[in-house]
């Protein structure tokens, strides 16, 4: 195992659906980093096939997800990455999934998930290229801007957020008006009722889908049991002053990072659909465009080029990601590696 630090919880060696009968044996390990006098454990699922000397893989989820953003039991861009050779780390940020059991409380602000990647890329004992998604895409351009990394890939990821989704707008003004009473009241926010609700009325949600406004993925574009399995498990607790601050960026305040990333040099690889109205193409052509990579790449999955409509979790999960968006990330990171 790589890097230094991590206690090994659990381990095991099971064979893993890829997508479809497409099957990869894969060792699983449940890594904790302990806490440090100003950080608390992490719980970071290491995924690796035999053999595998690729560069480490880092995973972060976005906003009140955990680690099913990358794998349901039919359907696995981890075991898809390892099998390719990569050793991958799905990494929960703190107040979510494995980190909240092992006692990581909810974030106080938006920089400590930075803090959390960066304290796993430290662990490692080679620069990991950093994939976010939504939230994560955020916090990996936080990371890029602290740590040397191999790569960072932002999909579907937040650099500006909501510049054209007024509901999202509506809802983050309405936030903030009510922040002096949300502070005072220490509220936790859990979003795992909701994803149950969504599996349960998935008939309902799934035509909802259309022209939805905060929609996470294109109706009909990821099978029945898939999807209602996603939500039911990929949603959790989160952070109240994280939203507060995404309320914050949603009215037009700049991510923090934004100034270091312009100066910053790390190979970028930017993705987005085209029927995803969390995060917009405007959103990530910002990220792009502002890079100081010197080598950057964009692209924008839609119907025309890519066979369907993508939304938000279609990019990963969804029933073409395997053979159109998946390959996209893997020869991106092949050309990087070698």
């Amino acid at each position: 195992m790589s890097g230094t630090g991590w206690v090994v919880a659990e381990e095991s060696l099971l064979d893993e659906t890829v997508h479809g009968e497409v099957v990869a044996t894969v060792l699983r390990q449940e890594l904790h980093l302990p806490a440090t006098d100003d950080a608390p454990p992490l719980a970071v699922e290491r995924t690796v096939t035999e053999g595998g000397a690729g560069p480490p893989v880092v995973l972060v989820h976005g906003f009140a997800q955990n680690r099913t953003t990358w794998r349901v039991s039919g359907r696995s861009m981890v075991a898809y990455l390892a099998a390719l050779g990569h050793e991958v780390l799905n990494v929960e940020l703190r107040g979510h999934g494995g980190s909240r059991r092992l006692g990581a409380g909810n974030a106080s602000a938006f920089s400590e998930y930075v803090t959390d990647v960066c304290r796993v890329v430290d662990a490692l004992d080679q620069p990991p290229v950093v994939v976010g998604h939504s939230l994560g895409g955020g916090v990996g351009v936080g990371v890029a801007t602290e740590r040397p990394l191999a790569g960072l890939v932002h999909l579907a990821g937040i650099y500006t957020f909501a510049e054209a989704n007024a509901t999202i707008r509506a809802l983050g003004r309405l936030t903030l008006e009510l922040e002096p009473l949300l502070a005072r009241s220490s509220v936790r926010m859990s979003t795992g009722w909701a994803g149950r609700i969504l599996a349960r009325m998935y008939a309902l949600t799934d035509i909802a889908g259309y022209g939805a406004p905060i929609a996470g993925w294109v109706p009909d574009s990821i099978e029945r049991d898939l999807l209602e399995e996603r939500l039911a498990l990929g949603f959790d607790w989160t952070s109240i002053e994280v939203w507060l601050q995404m309320s914050r960026w949603a009215q037009g305040e700049r991510l923090q990072y934004r100034d270091a990333f312009a100066e910053t040099d790390v190979p970028l690889l930017v993705l987005c659909g085209d029927h995803d109205p969390l995060v917009r193409e405007v959103d990530s052509r910002a990220c792009f465009e502002e890079s100081g990579s010197s080598d950057k790449e964009f692209e924008l999955f839609d119907a025309f080029h890519h066979r369907v409509h993508w939304g938000h979790v279609d990019l990963i999960l969804g029933r073409h990601a395997p053979e159109v968006v998946w390959p996209r990330i893997a020869q991106w990171l092949d050309r990087r590696s070698s």
